[in-house]
């Protein structure tokens, strides 16, 4: 039965294919300058590579225009992002976590499109670089998010500053460049909660709206060497639906630093957030959060073959949301959690390449008994209490193990292939250990 719906997927997926190869385009920032994909992505579209990290440090004003002698030409480009899914599960809870009710892709689900991005962005001017995106989610509200930013160039850098509104890239997405998962679209996996420690602890993603400045700069210290660091505040919203952005605003930072060995950049980073308040139930809701974490990616090759690993470890990640409807609003969940993953790609071809990811997760949040009606005596208490409430430690993984691979190809248009396989196996006993099969076909216009 398993293998007649992979069979289904695998042929909808080229299907699919089909009804659009008529499309002719190029992606914005190729046309900007003058440059094929993968000039700037490392492996396989959306992870970057040493220079698309340059490319993105410069504010996206880096262009082929800049040859002209109108210095000051803008560059405004734009492109369309199609994404298209099948997901199966077995035995997954459902979102809330509640083990008596399944996953909505347990009986396995189509989503053509999944996502559908309409992207306008590149050079505004020498130092100014912008970026607007118009979004369809299935299931979801569609949205706008937008970036600014203002790059000034230094010797073998930049520094600038930038502000960003994302419906859901995290507090980072004004600027953050590694593949780590920090920022949502920059990681491995199509199935991202199950691999990778910074998705699955809602660090990497989320609504954000934020000001950062941040200074990026090579051969620092020595030849080859790479330093960067970030630092900031934002709120996580767009708007004022459910709480006053001017009113709960964090401040975060980043730091990184990346050194060559051999045939390998080595980069080591961490980072922080970590502010805000509690108040009484009568007052505006608020947010109160604290939050560390450390990362690692190595990029370089063995026997010729491009390879890359990417480590996330979540010290602390304690969100804590009080004042007037807090605990009603389900995006705005409480959260004290832990996690550690390691993700692996080795390209086979320089289209093809197979990965793997193992990842831990600790869910330490006190969810309140249900004798007790909620109450907010229980926040912050330690959970190995007899509790009534059945959500305790659902979440727990002992390990979740993904592997999956992508192929990279052009069919009048860029595109690519993902298939992904997860086995998860949970820390509690009564959760059964379950397992989440996935295609996605992403398309560039």
């Amino acid at each position: 039965m398993k293998t007649k719906k992979y069979i289904t997927a695998a042929t909808g997926m080229l299907a699919f294919v089909g009804l659009n190869q008529e499309a002719q385009a190029l992606p914005m920032f190729s046309t900007q300058t003058g440059m094929d994909c993968k000039s700037c992505h490392l492996q396989h579209i959306p992870k970057l590579n040493e220079f698309g990290r340059k490319f993105a440090a410069s504010g996206m004003t880096l262009s082929k225009k800049i040859l002209d002698e109108n210095m000051t030409a803008a560059d405004i480009n734009p492109s369309v992002m199609v994404k298209s899914l099948y997901q199966k599960t077995w035995d997954k809870p459902g979102a809330s976590g509640d083990v008596s009710t399944k996953s909505q892709t347990e009986d396995g689900e189509f989503s053509i499109p999944k996502t559908a991005t309409l992207y306008l962005g590149g050079r505004v001017s020498e130092n100014l670089g912008g970026l607007v995106n118009l979004s369809y989610k299935k299931e979801e509200d569609e949205a706008i998010s937008a970036k600014a930013v203002y790059a000034q160039k230094i010797e073998d850098g930049f520094w600038g500053i930038a502000g960003s509104s994302f419906a859901d890239f995290g507090p980072f997405s004004g600027m953050e460049f590694y593949n780590t998962g920090l920022y949502k679209p920059l990681r491995t996996f199509d199935i991202r909660t199950l691999s990778n420690a910074f998705q699955a602890s809602s660090i990497g993603t989320g609504e954000s709206t934020g000001l950062q400045a941040y200074y990026d700069k090579g051969n620092l210290f020595g030849t080859g060497d790479h330093f960067f660091v970030t630092a900031g505040a934002y709120a996580p919203s767009q708007d004022n639906l459910y709480m006053d952005i001017a009113d709960n605003i964090l401040p975060f930072a980043r730091v990184a630093y990346a050194y060559p060995i051999g045939d390998f950049n080595v980069m080591a980073g961490a980072f922080a957030i970590a502010g805000g308040s509690t108040v009484a139930s009568t007052e505006p809701l608020s947010i109160e959060r604290e939050t560390y974490g450390i990362d690692m990616q190595i990029e370089g090759e063995i026997a010729e073959k491009l390879v890359s690993l990417n480590v996330a470890k979540v010290l602390k990640n304690e969100v804590t949301y009080t004042g007037i409807d807090a605990g009603a609003v389900h995006e705005l969940d409480n959260l004290d959690n832990e996690a550690f993953s390691i993700e692996g790609e080795v390209n086979l071809t320089p289209d093809f390449g197979v990965k793997v990811a193992y990842m831990e997760y600790n869910d330490r949040y006190t969810y309140p008994d249900h004798d007790h009606g909620g109450g907010d005596e229980h926040e912050g208490e330690d959970h190995d209490h007899e509790s009534t409430n059945d959500f305790v430690d659902v979440r727990d993984l002992d390990h979740a193990i993904t592997v999956g691979f992508d192929y990279s190809f052009e069919f009048h248009l860029p595109m690519k292939v993902t298939a992904e396989y997860c086995w998860a196996k949970p820390s509690l006993d009564r959760v059964k250990e379950y397992e989440t099969l996935l295609f996605s076909l992403n398309m560039l216009f």
